[in-house]
């Protein structure tokens, strides 16, 4: 059921809360305010927090993720000269708070909208698994089989040519326990021509092996060669879809679209899901519109305006930012450390 409140400038909005809710956005109406920014103020337990800043001319509309609980007394209240429009949804009363938020990727924003737009949600965030993608690797075929193959050859051979050995010797010894009844001579002559003829037959059998060596050869090199063409091309492949850009920023096509280019200075709206190196998943925006802003204006962190560039309707990309494209030193606690290198799968929805 749908929920919303519209703020009135530098009124306070106090309440308790009857039933749980959910907030998705914050918008400005354009037509009552000025070119000044305006800020959104939630007051909770004698604190107060900064959920954005609203400005006319650059970024009118903020997504928010924020759920309160029946019983829980807060006040919003807008600072600066235009209204503001709160909307989102009621929570049904059978519906566990901690499972929306899994299911809906119910996390703080790492203020992408505005590097001064910070602001902390009331519920702690949830600590989700570190998802690991099974890293797929492309290998030459492998002439393993053959080699092997070419070693049984060659032991069949040598087998065959050690038992004709053997019937040789063995012809031998018997011819020479019958040249002992024969004269002298007619013995050694007989072992002179077989001699020859054994001589012979190992020149014949050595010819064959050499012969079979060197077709072998020929096939084993010409498997590893195409191997070597299939990974060269496989290469060149990656190559096209993996590249660094300016700043080190590192972008990955993951499906290439067929819509229109993203250009500086237009606006784009895109689906994404934003994770720290080790994993761990801070940021998203998968549902509805998605997240609009005008792209190569400063209005989301550089290694956006510099990774989403060039994508076209349709497309998806993985860009990894290091951390001077990004949040930098300071990072954007309480999700985002210092020094953090951040990877985004950005799916460009549409061009305006």
């Amino acid at each position: 059921m749908f929920w919303g409140l519209i703020l009135e400038p530098n009124k306070r909005y106090t309440q308790t809360v009857e039933k749980s809710f959910h907030v998705s956005m914050a918008s400005l109406n354009l037509q009552t305010s000025d070119d000044n920014v305006v800020q959104v103020m939630l007051y909770y337990e004698d604190s107060s927090y900064l959920l954005c800043n609203l400005k006319k001319s650059s970024t009118w509309q903020v997504p928010l993720d924020l759920n309160f609980q029946e019983g829980t007394t807060i006040a919003f209240i807008c600072h600066g000269h235009g209204q503001v429009h709160l909307t989102g949804y009621l929570i049904p009363e059978d519906l566990d708070l901690d499972e929306l938020e899994e299911e809906e990727d119910d996390e703080e924003s790492p203020q992408l909208v505005d590097k001064q737009s910070k602001r902390k949600a009331i519920d702690s965030l949830k600590n989700e698994k570190n998802v690991k993608r099974p890293k797929q690797e492309i290998e030459p075929e492998s002439s393993d089989e053959d080699i092997e193959l070419d070693g049984m050859n060659e032991d069949n051979d040598s087998d065959d040519s050690e038992e004709e050995e053997e019937s040789l010797l063995n012809e031998d010894s018997e011819e020479g326990v019958e040249g002992e009844e024969d004269d002298e001579e007619d013995e050694e002559e007989e072992k002179k021509i077989k001699l020859q003829q054994k001589d012979k037959k190992n020149k014949q059998q050595k010819k064959k092996e050499d012969k079979k060596k060197l077709v072998n050869g020929k096939e084993v090199k010409q498997k590893k060669s195409k191997g070597e063409h299939q990974q060269n091309e496989v290469n060149i492949q990656n190559d096209q879809k993996k590249r660094i850009v300016e700043g080190g920023v590192q972008i990955e096509e993951i499906k290439v679209g067929n819509g229109p280019f993203a250009k500086s200075g237009k606006f784009v709206s895109v689906y994404y899901v934003g994770r720290l190196k080790n994993g761990k998943k801070f940021d998203s925006t998968t549902q509805g519109d998605g997240f609009k802003f005008r792209l190569g204006r400063e209005e989301v962190i550089k290694g956006w305006d510099i990774g989403i560039v060039g994508m076209k309707v349709g497309g998806k990309r993985r860009i990894i930012i290091p951390p001077a494209m990004a949040y930098g030193a300071k990072g954007s606690p309480p999700v985002i450390p210092g020094n953090s290198t951040l990877v985004f799968e950005v799916e460009l929805r549409n061009v305006h």
